[in-house]
């Protein structure tokens, strides 16, 4: 008489429970050490100094037109004031990130957000902007104008 054993292979409800456990605890751990391990080795990114030609001077007439651009992945902005120097500023709100506009009748950026006010070198002139606009390191040289970095704040 011959005995075969057969061995089933179905899974029973304990292997499943163990099996779908063992899977949320391993999503949960990875969950939990990724922003760790973000933190511990940040991307050193190779544009931080990255100096860019932007404008001409002549795009730019005192306190009049505006030249929009992005610098390192941030909505900027560049002008010319009465004194002849230029500036270049961030176009995002310190209040709650939105994007300021310029309004050349008014001489101010705002921000149609929460009425957020800006003068035209970045200082906060009303609403809810607790600090003004981040501002960029600018260097002109003959007609060509350059965006060199971000001032520290």
């Amino acid at each position: 008489m011959e005995t075969t054993h057969e061995r089933s292979t179905a899974i029973t409800r304990r292997d499943f429970l163990v099996i779908g456990l063992g899977l949320t605890g391993a999503l949960a751990a990875a969950g939990l050490v990724a922003p760790i391990v973000r933190y511990a080795f940040p991307k050193v990114r190779a544009d931080v100094a990255a100096r860019v030609l932007v404008a001409s001077t002549s795009q730019l007439t005192p306190l009049g037109e505006v030249v929009d651009f992005e610098y390192q992945e941030t909505p900027s902005t560049l002008l010319q004031l009465q004194d002849g120097t230029y500036v270049g500023l961030s176009r995002v709100c310190t209040h709650l990130g939105c994007i300021i506009k310029w309004e050349p009748d008014n001489t101010r950026f705002f921000c149609p957000c929460h009425a957020g006010i800006f003068s035209p070198t970045g200082e906060v002139l009303g609403g809810p902007p607790p600090r003004p606009l981040p501002t960029l390191k600018v260097a002109v040289e003959g007609e060509d104008i350059w965006v060199e970095g971000w001032n520290p704040s």
